[in-house]
């Protein structure tokens, strides 16, 4: 579960990515750097372009990449196995260290014949020193670098021709026996540099004559950002002389991470996996940067960036697997750069106080335009609460929610009750689905506004506002009606996707009319409809819900956000069917996403084609993306696991759907300061629990959801009869729940009998 393996069978061309909390690299699964988004990366520059591996035998020279046999992604690092003529076995580990602006490679040799094998080791890095804007969106620039070598270390040292602080080390725990800039033809014997008054563009190659009798180790090390040169040689120092005890540093850390936060085993090996797998995706987009603070990039290779919304939706995942200090910390940076007061960007553009920032990118651009950024930070400060319970930091950031919420006050520009949108900066629209235009008013924007204002309510009555508290309430029972009166459509059974800028409603079919459902704003007979539609063909698809029906006219699979599969939108769908009692249609759409998942091996993306036939095309968009694994997490947790934190009051509860398992094991399931692990196990006609709760004492709600009408059900608690409330739920299912005090490391053991 924790090795995401491929073999050369499957052509080992898609992109992985590895990273620490400063620094990434992208490359192919066999070893390639191919394209402008390939590399090492220490935000806002990018290090690397590539490095490239070879071996010459005698006259013939033998790239490692091209006789890769299996890679296999970790958590922590990644491994490639070459097998090459002559008895040559390789093994390559790549990784990066928490904090080090660096990334190490261990190649391994091991000799397969009797007699000893020599053979020159040929590494040839390409470094850019490049500024992280012109290189996403220049396709040619001008790119000189100064290089000197170290020759204590073995070491070539680059500079960037204007930028003194713009530097990259390249070295092994070898010296090499020859070293040349500009390519290989260039690489004879010696070391061979120019000047130190010329400029060159960063093509290297540096050589290694080896002699292995049974096995070898080479140890290579890239550091690079800005900084001093001094302080990136004290880092490259360390990384060179320390590479295993870091390596195994890292591994230690995100052992820590993935056995510290909520786990889930259900004995279906797809859903296990892509839980797990979420989690480390997760941690891989998880990134400081100096002078900004921690928080999630949106997506690789596309946005290596901090977006208000993406950020928000990922953290239902990040707080649902009790990941609360990552959390807080995201919200951090968010409100570090609100609008203090009324401005323009630096393209003109104008932002208003208490905005939320839409992008801020590693360079020092912030950029406001979006319609659901502010009111999205509100929800997400209401859910980081409710789970962690946290009241120094909601009277911390109290300020900014306020600010927040008067923002949203005045996003109805023209009186009609509804929050209005449109083109703004290089944007056709400032909903999520920027790539077209939806105004006036898009449903899933009233919905995200009516449930901001309603979480933004009661943070209000935490901290004693009561003119905040009154007026946001009524402000989100105001929009909750609207939804109903103006974007139900009763002989389609949908809510419509937008109210155009003349008043009427656009009927097109689209996924978002689930955003009310998600945030449960509607009635169960609506919200019933409106998911028996999402679940057909017309939107349902094996991976996932198509962005737009296929009856629609504007349906396009291969477009952007006309018919695509979103995991984010598919993980909305999931997690409202669990919302409003469709527990097994909930599960299917949650094994859609593991499937998505699949597709894309270790990695949740951006989106997927909406149909078959287009499948096999290239990433349309990022080949990891935060929130898609952010709201598998949250759906999972709290739709399937059926879990409601209160920590703020010390209650919660765990009320999950298990008719289709053999067993459901949570650990590390964290409530404020407490800890909840719980066993089900089903025998016959009765289902054992046995739960521990570790730290403070909660007040708990513990039961289970069954796909049939059950007649009675008797509960007993560590052998004594205790009472149970046992319901019957629309669609044929039944739900048992008991009430207990549980904590201080105690465990308790259930069994419910039931006919």
């Amino acid at each position: 579960m924790y090795v995401w393996t491929v073999d050369k069978r499957s052509g080992l061309k898609r992109s992985f990515i590895i990273s620490g909390l400063r620094t990434y690299l992208m490359a192919l699964e066999n070893g390639e750097f191919r394209g402008r988004w390939c590399g090492v990366w220490c935000l806002p520059i990018k290090v690397a372009d590539s490095l490239r591996l070879g071996v010459k035998l005698g006259d013939e020279l033998l790239w490692l990449s091209d006789y890769c046999d299996k890679f296999e992604a970790h958590t922590s690092h990644a491994e490639r196995f070459y097998c090459l003529p002559h008895g040559l076995l390789v093994k390559e580990v790549v990784f990066i260290p928490k904090l080090h602006r660096a990334a190490c490679w261990l190649l391994t040799f091991e000799n397969l014949r009797e007699s000893r094998l020599k053979f020159r080791l040929i590494v040839n890095p390409v470094v850019n020193l490049m500024w992280e804007v012109r290189q996403a969106t220049e396709p040619w620039r001008e790119r000189r670098v100064f290089v000197a070598y170290d020759e204590g270390r073995g070491a070539v040292v680059f500079r960037h021709y204007v930028r003194p602080e713009w530097v990259a080390i390249f070295g092994g725990s070898l010296k090499p026996s020859a070293v040349s800039i500009g390519g290989l033809e260039r690489l004879a014997c010696g070391v061979s540099m120019p000047k130190v008054w010329e400029n060159v563009y960063g093509d290297v190659a540096m050589a290694y004559d080896l002699e292995v009798k049974d096995r070898e180790e080479v140890k290579f090390v890239l550091a690079g950002g800005v900084d001093s040169l001094l302080s990136l040689l004290k880092e490259y120092d360390e990384a060179i002389s320390r590479t295993h005890e870091l390596l195994h540093e890292t591994e230690k850390y995100i052992e820590a991470y993935l056995t510290r936060t909520t786990n889930m085993s259900t004995g279906v090996l797809p859903l296990d996996r892509t839980f797990t797998w979420s989690k480390v995706n997760l941690q891989l987009l998880k990134h400081y940067q100096e002078g900004y603070g921690m928080g999630f990039m949106a997506g690789l290779p596309n946005f290596p960036i901090f977006f208000g919304r993406d950020t928000v939706w990922t953290l239902f995942g990040v707080n649902a697997i009790g990941d609360f200090e990552a959390s807080r910390e995201a919200l951090n940076l968010l409100a570090r750069f609100q609008a203090k007061e009324d401005g323009e960007d630096q393209a003109m553009v104008p932002y208003y106080k208490g905005e939320v920032p839409h992008e801020v990118r590693m360079d020092g651009t912030i950029i406001y335009y979006s319609i659901d950024s502010t009111p999205l930070f509100v929800i997400g400060v209401y859910d980081y609460f409710q789970w962690s319970g946290d009241h120094v930091f909601l009277e911390y950031m109290y300020d900014n929610v306020h600010k927040a919420l008067e923002w949203c006050f005045n996003a109805d520009r023209d009186g009609d009750g509804l929050v209005e949108h449109g083109p703004e900066g290089f944007l056709p629209d400032v909903t999520w689905m920027d790539s077209l235009f939806r105004g006036k008013s898009a449903v899933d924007v009233q919905a995200i506004f009516a449930y901001a204002f309603e979480c933004g309510s009661k943070l209000a009555r935490e901290v004693e506002d009561h003119d905040m508290e009154l007026r946001a309430r009524r402000r989100a029972e105001e929009l909750k009606r609207l939804i109903v009166e103006r974007y139900w459509s009763e002989d389609e059974g949908f809510f419509y996707d937008t109210i155009k800028p003349n008043g009427t409603p656009d009927a097109s079919l689209t996924v978002n009319a689930v955003v009310p459902l998600f945030f449960k704003l509607v009635d169960h007979d609506r919200a019933w409809r409106v998911l028996s539609r999402l679940e057909g063909p017309d939107f349902m698809c094996e991976w996932g819900v198509r962005t737009r029906a296929k009856s629609d006219v504007e349906y396009d699979a291969k477009s952007y956000q006309k018919g695509s599969v979103w995991p984010l939108s598919t993980g909305w769908v999931s997690y409202a069917q669990f919302q409003y009692g469709r527990f097994k249609e909930g599960l299917k759409t949650l094994m859609r996403l593991s499937r998505a998942q699949e597709l894309s091996s270790a990695y949740f993306a951006e989106l997927l084609p909406g149909d078959r036939e287009t499948s096999g095309r290239e990433d349309i968009g990022c080949f990891i993306q935060a929130w898609s694994s952010g709201v598998y997490l949250h759906s999972a947790v709290r739709g399937l696991m059926g879990v409601r934190a209160e920590a703020p009051s010390r209650r919660a509860s765990l009320c999950p759907y298990i008719d289709e398992f053999r067993m459901l094991d949570v650990r590390e399931l964290r409530i404020g300061d407490s800890f909840i692990h719980a066993l089900f196990k089903p025998s016959g006609d009765q289902e054992h629990v046995r739960i521990r709760v570790e730290g403070q004492v909660l007040e708990l709600e513990l039961g289970f959801t069954l796909a049939k009408v059950l007649g009675d059900c008797i509960l007993y608690v560590d052998g004594v009869k205790h009472e149970v409330e046992l319901n019957t739920l629309k669609g044929g299912y039944s739900r048992a729940v008991a009430k207990l005090s549980l904590g201080e490391g105690r465990t308790a053991r259930l069994t419910f009998k039931f006919k």
